[in-house]
């Protein structure tokens, strides 16, 4: 054969393999009848590929969307931000030339939906449907990102009277990638790792993605947990435009197991958050109708009443709810790569994605067939809405933060996705026997649009129709947050001005301190403010008791925790010690007092009750066995909110890893690390100023090391609430706690507890791990309350076994939190514990952390 024949072959074989799992184009598209337009590229004309023949990178996407964009009339693409990794997130606006020509007017009408004063001018006929899609969320669901070619293609190309009277009545907008970090990760991941000459196999590398997975963000967020919180730039530009349009139906695309049949809403009946319109179910089941239609079209199967809920509200899928719109859910089977075969069942990508485009087409079916429908719905939610909230008891909430600014700023930064308002409170009140101050507290009326999300937000929940959830069960922010708050009755003459933005306390700078300067930890601007001085060099020391310390005739008060800066024990001068002070003290967030004399009250600047506080170097161990949600939610704390380096370091590497550069490692998994580096950590443990923060299970970590003997309390009826069968099979009954809001006492004399202003806690408790008595009782600051419950669903059982019980242990080499502190990264009332755990390591008892 000839070297130009036999490369011919070769060349042909290969476009047969990479053919060999692709569809032509029309598969993604749906039946009718319509021509496409010559002048608008298909995904192959730009990309080289089919929909499903290849995963598309986000790259690739974006640019085949400006494409798009720029050769369609009928689109208008947005790019609102970027990720964490700098990638744009871009969203397209579909409609027909004429809708886009008056899109303002458009939007304006489609907001006055939201505003019962002037709905009633609005001629629901002439108004179109907005509708809106999101697609692969979850990185490593990748047939959403995927269908969105065909489905922007489609409605970019297509021609014909059925397309004409779809852009006429739909305002349509695309979000073709809700987390382009992960999703870059998945393609590369499943592209690279493709074999060519079609290897199905469910356990090739192509199909087994490593820890952690591109289903998360940068920090391994679950970003469909995050429509609620608005942690992230991902949900927080996505938001700026879902409120801008506020559309009447939203579909959010996912998969699920590789077997699975298709699923789309409305999802279990019992699970229902009371707090969305009554007309959502039937609407739903509506809707849902189309889409059997679109899925059995070619006779496949699926399932609608199971499984899944709409209960939390945070989802792509349940917060529309709250606004008056239908979110409907959609689950595919997933291919995790191109084509493999799992248990016998052969799983096509290019099938995969049809399914998610054939979802989208029924859904603006839907959404045109029902267009007067949802929109009359939308409006009649917001009316509905407005009468509850004036008819309703609780008139709005009163909120003191104890002085802290930063807390205040993450509060309003949540409030402001959801276009919430909050005011500065005009005069003092006293509310439940609690004193509000002008100067330092806020208003939040419930007599606002989003009334149903602030009830969201602010109410406790311990009624429930059902107790089998896809999620958690309680969720209540200023629990989380751990404010200071009260409902109220009224609000007349207690509304001040508007909010708009909460800026640092604003301090006077302290003048120069011949001895040194104190300040408290009350914001939790201070933890940056600690770290930034130790990076400078600075030395601090910490009070391990309250102390009164008079200056020119004034007595100041100051608590556990207070920081002090002794000037004679730096290595600067004291000129340069006060300008880095000023500097680093952004916004004056953190008040400072400037000492003259080292003459206190009960004690003096120079005693033992002033301690030394060192500089964290912080390892957080990934790798095999890590609870990759849970670290990553601790590495966006330390690197988002504080600015504060962490090592993030693989198990693998523990055994040739010089542990001396950290004084602190973190660890939150399910290690089994081998003796020898069992042993290296134990000896790195007792050495002076090193702690491990371990977190949930790792206590059997903890305890393989051989520095705790930690045992958990076991459950003595196990699973026995299952009775039968059918409980067992479909896990009814279950003892698993599905996130509940627990009260704890506290030891606030414990180094964990320094800057908190309160006499209790509010813990997120989720999961099995229930820890036994303490051997002794002053490693113990943080125990659930003998009354505990305050938000969420808990067995009767897990209620007795809570009660009293330990939340967290300190003592040497270790604190252990049993709960998660930074949960979803609001949980600011706890992730306060977590940095004290950091920089007051060395305060900890000395006694070995042991429970009976």
């Amino acid at each position: 054969m000839s070297k130009i024949k036999h490369i011919m072959v070769v060349l042909f074989a290969m476009c047969v393999q990479i053919t060999a799992y692709s569809q032509e184009l029309n598969y993604f598209l749906p039946e009718g009848d319509y021509t496409l337009n010559p002048e608008i590229p298909t995904p192959k004309q730009f990309l080289g590929f089919n929909p499903g023949e290849h995963h598309v990178s986000h790259d690739q996407l974006l640019f085949y969307m400006r494409e798009l964009a720029i050769k369609s009339p009928r689109i208008i693409a947005k790019e609102i931000g970027v990720t964490y990794e700098n990638r744009p997130l871009i969203f397209l606006v579909i409609s027909s030339i004429d809708n886009i020509a008056k899109i303002d007017d458009i939007q304006k009408n489609q907001l006055l939906l939201t505003d019962p004063a002037k709905s009633s001018t609005l001629n629901l006929n002439d108004m179109p449907a907005v509708l809106w899609f999101g697609y692969s969320v979850h990185g490593n669901e990748a047939s959403g990102v995927n269908a969105s070619l065909a489905v922007a293609y489609y409605l970019a190309a297509a021609e014909g009277a059925e397309i004409e009277k779809i852009l006429k009545e739909s305002v349509i907008i695309i979000q073709p990638a809700q987390n382009p970090d992960g999703i870059q990760r998945f393609a590369n991941w499943v592209n690279s790792a493709r074999s060519y000459s079609g290897v199905t196999d469910q356990f090739s590398r192509e199909f087994r993605e490593q820890a952690p997975s591109s289903r998360s963000n940068h920090y391994w967020f679950d970003l469909n947990r995050d429509w609620l919180l608005g942690q992230h730039p991902e949900t927080y530009n996505r938001m700026k435009l879902f409120h801008d349009w506020h559309p009447v139906l939203v579909s959010d695309y996912h998969e699920q197991g590789s077997t699975s049949s298709p699923y789309f809403s409305p999802g279990m009946k019992g699970s229902v958050n009371e707090i969305v319109p009554a007309g959502n179910r039937k609407l739903t089941e509506d809707i849902a109708l189309y889409h059997a239609d679109a899925i059995t079209s070619d006779g496949s199967l699926f399932f609608t009443k199971e499984v899944y809920d709409n209960f939390y509200p945070g989802k792509g899928a349940s917060y529309p709810d709250l606004l008056g719109a239908i979110g409907i859910l959609y689950e595919m089977p997933s291919s995790r790569g191109h084509h493999q075969v799992v248990n016998g069942v052969t799983v096509k990508f290019p099938d995969i994605v049809r399914y998610q485009a054939m979802c989208s087409y029924s859904a603006i079916k839907a959404g045109i067939d029902k267009r007067i429908e949802l929109n009359k719905y939308k409006m009649e939610a917001y009316r509905e809405a407005s009468n509850m909230a004036s008819k309703g008891l609780t008139k709005g909430y009163v909120i003191n933060s104890n002085g802290d600014k930063s807390l205040m700023r993450e509060l309003l930064h949540i409030l402001s996705v959801h276009r919430i308002d909050i005011y500065a409170l005009a005069k003092d009140v006293t509310v439940n026997g609690r004193k509000f101050e002008e100067s330092t507290s806020y208003i939040l009326p419930l007599e606002q649009k989003e009334y149903r999300i602030i009830r969201t937000l602010f109410d406790k929940l311990t009624h429930y129709v059902d107790t089998t959830f896809y999620d958690i069960t309680a969720w209540t922010l200023p629990l989380a947050m751990n404010l200071n708050y009260q409902p109220i009755s009224a609000t007349a003459g207690l509304i001040g001005s508007k909010v708009e933005k909460i800026n640092g306390n604003n301090y006077s700078e302290p003048e120069l301190g011949k001895v040194g300067y104190l300040f408290e930890l009350k914001d939790l601007g201070s933890y940056n403010l600690m770290y930034s001085l130790q990076k400078k060099g600075i030395k601090l020391k910490v009070a391990d008791m309250p102390f009164t310390f008079e200056k020119d005739g004034v007595k100041h008060f100051f608590d556990y925790g207070t920081i002090f800066i002794p000037v004679r024990e730096q290595e600067q001068s004291p000129d340069i010690i006060h300008k880095q002070i000023v500097e680093l003290n952004n916004q004056g967030c953190v008040k400072m007092l400037a000492v003259h004399t080292s003459m206190g009250v009960e004690f003096d600047l120079g005693s033992s009750h002033f301690q030394r506080v060192t500089l964290p170097k912080i390892a957080i161990i990934v790798g095999r066995g890590a609870s990759y949600s849970s670290i990553g939610e601790l590495w966006h704390l330390l690197d988002q909110k504080y600015n504060i380096p962490a090592s993030l370091i693989d198990a693998a590497m523990l055994s040739d890893l010089d542990l001396a550069a950290y004084n602190t490692i973190i660890i939150n998994g399910n290690y089994r690390f081998p003796k020898d580096v069992n042993d290296k950590l134990k000896s790195w443990s007792q050495m002076t100023g090193n702690r491990f923060v371990a977190i949930d299970q790792s206590y059997i970590t903890l305890n393989e090391i051989g520095i705790s003997d930690i045992k958990e309390i076991a459950d003595q009826r196990g699973v026995s609430a299952q009775t039968n069968y059918i409980d067992s099979r479909y896990n009814r009954g279950n003892t698993n706690i599905n996130g509940v809001i627990l009260k704890a006492d506290i030891d606030r004399g414990n180094p964990l507890l320094y800057g908190v202003n309160s006499d209790n806690l509010y813990i997120f408790k989720r999961g099995r791990t229930i820890i036994s008595e303490p051997a002794a009782l002053f490693t113990v600051p943080v125990k659930y309350s003998k009354d505990p419950l305050v938000s969420g669903y808990l067995s009767a059982s897990n209620l007795e076994r809570v009660k009293g019980m330990t939340s967290v242990l300190t003592g040497r080499g270790a604190v252990y939190f049993s709960d998660n502190p930074n949960f979803r990264a609001y949980w600011f009332g706890t992730s306060r514990l977590f940095m004290n755990a950091i920089f007051f390591r060395e305060l900890m008892p000395n006694a070995m952390i042991q429970t009976k």
